[in-house]
């Protein structure tokens, strides 16, 4: 069982690339698009790619069908399967994130 912190910095990620990869499933054979390829900056952990890859798996494994044959419909059901189980997360930040949003600002430069 994972930890508050890795729940939140893992399981949250993973969410959101999942359905990015259910949303983008029927473009990902055609141009090669790595749906992990947000920024080179931002790329997320080897951990939040293997349970994101999880937990497509699953909802393929149930649907009995790979993602870029999901109907509409079923896009449309999964992602609101997805948008509740993010909604369940807690919306407090962790001590990684609150780190990572403290880095980021110490680089940011006024617009001036």
């Amino acid at each position: 069982m994972l930890s508050k912190e890795r729940h939140q910095t893992v399981t949250g990620p993973s969410l959101y690339y999942a359905a990015r990869y259910i949303k983008q499933a029927d473009n990902v054979g055609k141009y090669e698009k790595d749906i992990f390829e947000d920024e080179a900056k931002n790329l997320p952990s080897k951990e939040v790619r293997d349970l994101t890859l999880s937990i497509v798996a699953a909802f393929e494994e149930r649907e009995g069908m790979e993602a870029a044959d999901f109907s509409d419909a079923t896009m449309i059901r999964i992602l609101d399967e997805i948008t509740g189980l993010e909604a369940a997360l807690s919306p407090e930040l962790s001590e990684d994130e609150r780190a990572r949003a403290a880095a980021l600002a110490s680089e940011m430069e006024p617009p001036f």
